[in-house]
């Protein structure tokens, strides 16, 4: 098979489907591959018994993606001191277990669009099993259309999906804007499966987070009873000794 402008030409024999058998069995093994990487002390232990280990009491599950969000939930989450109990082979997806808080969180920087639905896949029994499921995503304001004035002072302005739980001065998302990666993912499992889910979109002036651009994702994230500090303060790193 081929796609001649969007049209699906099918070949006129069978003869040439054995290729591209062959292409779809190649990418299904290619995703496949996709799996968690736990960290832990007990080698004997196997991925079964520790996912059993996040389901034993109810939770909540709060999915944050963006680029370089991995740094900025690092330092904020309990003041830098957790870590995250396991990772996905791709190594852009993480998730942190607060068992004395009942949170799981997920952090994704993934870009690969082929690899959102692989990954809502991957957390699946998490989000079948939450009590409630959240995701912020964080984008640039540039995507966003329709700014209004008051929301092109802001550096990060807030827009939820739907306002099922909406938090404070949060507004709706309205059209043509769409929430894409793994939330739209998230979020469309759980609308099929018939789950309530609370979706955030982040729109910032720049990628890289600061104390002014952080204070309402910290605001939303405590709303959502992350336990993260109260301010996060972007630290540069001097590449050069030449002042000006």
């Amino acid at each position: 098979m081929s796609l001649n402008f969007g049209e699906i030409v099918e070949p006129s024999t069978r003869a040439f489907w054995d290729d591209y058998d062959e292409e779809v069995a190649d990418e299904e093994t290619t995703l496949a591959r996709l799996e968690w990487i736990w960290y832990n002390d007990q080698d004997e232990s196997n991925e079964e018994q520790e996912m059993q280990k996040t389901l034993q009491e109810p939770f909540q599950f709060v999915i944050i993606e963006g680029q370089k969000v991995g740094s900025f939930v690092g330092k904020i989450l309990l003041n830098g001191q957790c870590k995250p109990i396991c990772q996905l082979s791709c190594g852009t997806v993480s998730v942190f277990h607060l068992s004395t808080e009942k949170l799981l969180l997920c952090v994704s920087e993934e870009l690969d669009p082929n690899l959102f639905g692989q990954i809502t896949q991957r957390l699946s029994r998490w989000l079948d099993a939450a009590e409630t499921v959240s995701t912020v995503s964080l984008q640039p304001a540039v995507l966003y259309k329709g700014l209004t004035e008051h929301e092109q002072d802001k550096v990060c302005f807030i827009k939820a999906l739907n306002g099922n739980r909406i938090q404070g001065d949060i507004g709706l998302l309205e059209a043509p804007n769409v929430i894409t990666g793994v939330a739209a993912g998230v979020a469309s499992y759980c609308k099929f499966g018939g789950k309530d889910v609370a979706v955030y979109g982040c729109y910032l002036d720049s990628v890289i987070l600061d104390s002014v651009s952080s204070e309402p994702i910290l605001r939303l994230l405590k709303a959502l009873r992350v336990p993260c500090a109260d301010r996060y303060e972007l630290k540069f790193k001097t590449s050069s000794n030449l002042y000006l």
